[in-house]
């Protein structure tokens, strides 16, 4: 059920401003902080969000982080940081 979700929008991609703001989501900031940092709007920082829950199928931050983890799209303190391809590159 949630495996093949997750396996199948891992070929969609992320936006390079969707892998800023999940970067400083694994920071901890909130969206309110996020949009102060990158100079947009809140809102905008919720569709983004809203995107990436869409994308990879995940139902709340923590499992969007994982999800990123997963795919090597974050690493935290030398923990899972693999090199893995680019999702454009993948076809």
């Amino acid at each position: 059920m949630f495996t093949g979700e997750i396996a199948n929008s891992s070929h969609m991609g992320l936006s390079a401003r969707e892998m800023e703001i999940i970067g400083l989501v694994a920071d901890g900031l909130t969206n309110q902080e996020i949009a102060e940092k990158l100079t947009i709007s809140k809102r905008t920082v919720d569709n983004h969000v809203s995107n990436m829950f869409t994308k990879t199928g995940s139902k709340n931050r923590v499992a969007l982080l994982n999800w990123a983890m997963d795919h090597g799209k974050i690493c935290r303190d030398g923990f899972n940081c693999c090199s893995l391809p680019d999702d454009e590159t993948d076809s």
